[in-house]
C-alpha cells in the first residue's frame, strides 16, 4: 500500500495585499507496511483470548428467534419487561426505542457477544414521572411511530383515540405515571421530547447489564407477542 506525501515549498510576499505563490513542488512516495506487529501482538493475544472466552459464554438458550418489530416484537417485550423487574417496582411501565436495538438473538444459545451486539451502547436505566398529558403525549408518540417497545402497559388506539391499561392498575388514578427508560430517550433522544428536563433518578446500572444479569438467571427463554399494542387504523 502506498501514499503520496507532497511537499510544498510556500514562498510569502509581503505587501499590502497578502499573495501566495507556488515556487516549487516535490512529491516523493511513502511506503507504508500494513503487516502485523508480531511484538504487538503477542502483548495482545492473552488479553484477546481472556476477552473472547467470556464474550463466548453461554448465558442461557431461546426457544425462538428474539427480533424487534411493530407494533411489538418478542425482543422488545423481553428487554422492557427485564429492564422493569430490574426496577424492584420503581416505575409503572417502561418504554425503549426499536433503534436502541441494534442486532437479533437467534434460536439457541445466547452469549455475552449477542447481548453486545444488541445494545452495544453505555446507556443506563431511569425513572423520571410524567404528568397525565406529557404520558398521553408519550402514547400518542408510539402509536404515530406504529409501536416501540414497551412494559407494563397495554395500548390500544382506535381511529383517534388512545385507551391504555397499566399492569399496575392503581397508577391510573394518580396524577403523574413513573417510566422507565434510558437516559439517552430520557434526554431528548429519538424525538422523546416529552421527557425533557425532568428529574431522572438513576438505577445505577448500565441496560445492557441489566439484559446479562437476567439472562444469568435464566435457563430457557419462550418470549411470545401478548398484544399489548394494538393499533386499528
Amino acid at each position: 500500500m502506498k501514499k503520496n506525501l507532497s511537499v510544498v515549498l510556500i514562498i510569502f510576499l509581503s505587501g499590502c495585499i497578502s499573495t501566495f505563490t507556488l515556487k516549487d513542488f516535490e512529491s516523493e512516495s511513502i511506503k507504508v507496511d500494513n503487516s502485523i506487529d508480531s511484538t504487538i501482538y503477542k502483548i495482545i493475544l492473552p488479553y484477546q483470548a481472556k476477552i473472547d472466552f467470556q464474550m463466548d459464554r453461554v448465558l442461557c438458550y431461546t426457544k425462538n428467534d428474539l427480533i424487534k418489530g411493530m407494533p411489538e416484537s418478542n425482543l422488545g417485550n423481553l428487554i422492557c419487561d427485564l429492564s422493569l423487574e430490574t426496577s424492584k417496582q420503581k416505575a409503572d411501565m417502561c418504554i425503549m426505542n426499536n433503534g436502541g436495538l441494534r442486532s437479533i438473538i437467534l434460536k439457541g444459545q445466547i452469549t455475552e457477544r449477542d447481548i453486545f451486539k444488541v445494545m452495544p451502547f453505555e446507556n443506563e436505566l431511569v425513572v423520571l414521572n410524567l404528568h397525565k398529558d406529557e404520558f398521553y403525549q408519550m402514547l400518542k408518540y408510539v402509536t404515530k411511530r406504529g409501536g416501540e417497545p414497551l412494559g407494563g402497559i397495554k395500548v390500544v388506539q382506535s381511529k383517534d383515540t388512545i385507551s391504555y391499561t397499566l399492569n399496575n392498575k392503581v397508577s391510573i388514578y394518580k396524577d403523574s405515571i413513573s417510566v422507565l427508560t434510558t437516559d439517552y430517550l430520557a434526554n431528548g433522544g429519538d424525538k422523546m421530547n416529552f421527557f425533557k428536563n425532568k428529574v431522572q433518578k438513576k438505577l445505577n446500572i448500565k441496560l445492557r447489564d441489566a439484559i446479562i444479569n437476567y439472562c444469568k438467571k435464566q435457563d430457557t427463554l419462550n418470549i411470545i407477542l401478548d398484544q399489548r399494542i394494538i393499533i386499528n387504523e
